[in-house]
């Protein structure tokens, strides 16, 4: 292979970016003289196969002045992020006696790995299974399941198809004459903002409509909507059976499909209609929940039941908030009631984004020993409580690899408790994040750009990301750091098999469907044989044949699987609402400029993030608060001291700030680097004991001069 760090002319290459945002994305590197110069999308993408600003700057991130490029340890109080440079042997000889002997005095499960979103697309350069992998030849580790993302939506996927991997294929919806998007902002969250939000345009040119319900004006309203529905946030599931009320009694309740294909529905609808319960889910009921008008419930469900194919899909935003389970079931049982599953343009199933893609392996975690595992939102719980509230060891390490946990962790306060617990601390990564400063050694990493690999996309696509540069001096792989250490723990060649990344990626593509490797390599960009795909649709043309994983075989509305865990068996109407202390409610949307808290502390995001908390005007102005005050935020969990903008457009009741800033401290302890999680909660919804971030109950005080109204705790 050419050295990349040799001078010649501008070379353009294809790259890939492999962070948690799930797209992919094929784009072109420009480098001369070993300098990555620009990165475009990669026009062999076309129209609806682009990037977005995250990825055209990611040479932004391997440059960036802040880049840690040295092992560090650390100096002073876990915390206060003072460190001094160490060699890469001295480093590396420090971690591995340190797991030897905790392992030996406490046993290999008392090392807690965290792995993150640093690289979690990438086949062989992967956070996750690189982690996995070392623990597991270490001696075994207590696992993590579920994720903060998604918990709820894929608990409730399991027991309604008996499998996650339901969704859409963006491609599809071009056929669809009605899209709406609950909760789901296509133009900034995750891959939508470049794959989705130009195909769903595309529908609209066609002719479809576009209606999306959302608490707030998101730039996907701005952009895409012929019909905001605004609500109470948290109300959902409320507005969600009031559309179901209509499309029962209107008689536009697609039977065939719903006797067919599903089980449950007539309990379903019993509650709709009050016979259960008594109470009617009328759109007059809902509108003084959701402060939704009832024409506009009444049009809304007039349309879904009307108009087909179209497509509802829910964001996973519905789904992280207490009830969030319930949401996701309501969503699946419209979809059922009006036919739209399995359907060309419409939508099958929960989240939108879980369609298995192309075949291609990622490096193999061995499977040594059945391994303890816990939600990934309780794993405070485990790390403060240990073997005496049942949990399967006590933490004495904490080794984080591409992870932010520390600050992406619901209840800050809480989670540097954890970090103080413990004896031990080993963060990798390119940056000093909240959770590296609570470190005692940092190991700095490679970037997409100096590593070669296969990329995952949310599709049917898998995208090649050759190396665009050397390494920066100083900083090594995921993959040889951790080479170096199981070689120094005596399994170094179990870790390896001998293999550097290369021939392991060789090795990967030789078991991958990809039969064109050199094309692959070339194009950047494999596409899978259907680009086209439906959800469930072997399920939906033989039913008999094809029958789905569940115990009905069938889409269960009802669930006993859910009533045994101790949720309700047939989907209820579940409002989480704050009271007097704390009567907003907070969420954390998903900032464009961030993926998650990637790119907090880069020069050109920081011009771009607006880090105000938005609250509605009404609201502020009854608390005496103006546009550009300075203004206190308090929950049960924390305090916070920020700008806020008032907005005449956002729902009553509701107060938004962007997840993914770092955590900073006052000496008081009160947040002022506007990182949400210092306000929210680690108690999970239920049953799922997945993420609750946008149910977090605050209040909102004003600040003059510098004091607040209120008194500080």
């Amino acid at each position: 292979m050419t050295n990349c760090s040799e001078n010649s002319a501008d070379r353009t290459i294809p790259v890939s970016c492999d962070r948690d945002c799930g797209g992919g994305c094929p784009l072109l590197a420009t480098v001369r003289n070993g300098r990555v110069r620009k990165i475009v999308d990669n026009p062999l993408g076309g129209d609806h196969l682009r990037g977005c600003i995250k990825g055209y700057r990611l040479m932004e991130t391997t440059y960036a002045p802040d880049r840690i490029v040295t092992p560090l340890l650390r100096t002073g109080d876990r915390g206060e992020g003072q460190f001094k440079a160490i060699t890469w042997p001295e480093a590396l000889d420090r971690v591995a006696e340190k797991l030897a002997e905790i392992k030996q005095n406490h046993g290999s499960m008392s090392v807690l790995p965290f792995s993150g979103s640093g690289s979690c697309r990438a086949a062989v350069h992967n956070t996750s299974q690189l982690t996995r992998r070392f623990f597991s030849l270490f001696g075994g580790f207590v696992d993590r399941r579920d994720s903060y993302s998604s918990a709820a939506a894929d608990y409730t996927a399991k027991h309604l198809f008996g499998t996650t991997h339901v969704g859409v294929d963006p491609e599809t919806l071009e056929k669809s004459r009605l899209i709406v998007l609950w909760g789901a902002n296509v133009c900034s969250a995750r891959l939508f903002s470049s794959r989705w939000a130009p195909l769903i345009a595309k529908a609209r040119s066609n002719g479809a409509r576009v209606a999306v319900v959302d608490p707030r004006r998101s730039r996907t309203v701005r952009k895409l909507a012929d019909q905001w529905i605004c609500l109470r946030p948290g109300t959902d599931s409320a507005l969600m059976a009031a559309v179901l009320y209509v499309i029962i009694s209107e008689k536009r309740l697609d039977h065939t499909f719903v006797d067919t294909y599903t089980t449950g529905f007539a309990e379903l609808t019993d509650y709709i209609m009050g016979r259960s319960d008594q109470r009617s889910k009328t759109p007059g009921w809902a509108a003084e929940i959701c402060g939704v008008a009832e024409s506009t419930i009444t049009e809304l469900a007039r349309h879904y039941g009307s108009i087909k194919p179209a497509a509802l899909l829910p964001g996973l935003s519905i789904q992280r908030v207490l009830g969030g389970e319930q949401n996701y079931r309501f969503a699946v049982a419209l979809q059922a009631a009006t036919g739209n599953i399995g359907l060309m343009g419409g939508a099958s199933g929960a989240a939108p984004y879980k369609l298995p893609g192309p075949r291609f392996p990622t490096i193999p975690v061995p499977n040594l020993r059945p391994l303890p595992a816990i939600p990934v939102y309780l794993w405070t719980d485990l790390v403060l409580k240990g073997v005496a509230a049942g949990h399967p060891a006590k933490i004495k390490a904490i080794y984080s690899v591409g992870a932010n946990f520390l600050n992406q962790g619901s209840d800050i306060t809480r989670n540097m408790r954890a970090f103080e617990t413990v004896d031990f601390v080993v963060t990798q990564d390119l940056f000093m994040t909240p959770t590296a400063r609570f470190s005692d050694i940092i190991l700095p990493a490679t970037t997409s750009l100096e590593r070669e690999d296969v990329i995952t996309g949310g599709d049917n696509r898998l995208f090649y990301s050759q190396r665009a540069i050397d390494p920066v001096d100083g900083t090594r792989h995921d993959y040889d750091i951790f080479t170096s250490l199981a070689r120094r723990l005596g399994f170094g060649n179990r870790f390896s098999e001998g293999r550097t990344t290369g021939q392991w990626l060789d090795f990967l593509m030789a078991q991958s469907e990809v039969d064109d490797i050199d094309q692959f390599k070339r194009s950047g960009i494999y596409r899978g044989p259907d680009q086209q795909r439906i959800g469930l649709r072997a399920f939906i043309q033989n039913p008999l044949q094809n029958p789905l994983n569940t115990p009905s075989g069938k889409i269960e509305i009802r669930s006993q699987g859910i009533a045994a865990a101790g949720g309700t068996a047939t989907p209820e109407v579940f409002m989480a609402q704050p009271d007097k202390s704390y009567p907003l409610t907070l969420i954390t949307p998903h900032c464009h400029y961030r993926i998650n808290s990637q790119n907090s502390n880069l020069r050109w995001a920081k011009l771009l993030i607006d880090i105000t908390l938005t609250m509605n005007q009404a609201d502020g102005q009854r608390r005496g608060i103006t546009s550009g005050d300075r203004v206190w935020v308090r929950s049960a969990q924390g305090e916070m001291e920020i700008t806020v903008t008032l907005d005449k457009h956002m729902a009553p009741g509701c107060v938004t700030l962007f997840q993914g800033g770092w955590t900073t401290r006052d000496k008081y302890g009160v947040e002022i680097g506007g990182s949400a999680n210092s306000l929210s909660s680690a108690l999970p919804t239920y049953p799922s004991q997945g993420s609750r971030t946008h149910s977090i109950f605050v209040e909102v005080s004003a600040l003059k001069h510098g004091r607040c109204l209120v008194n500080r705790r």
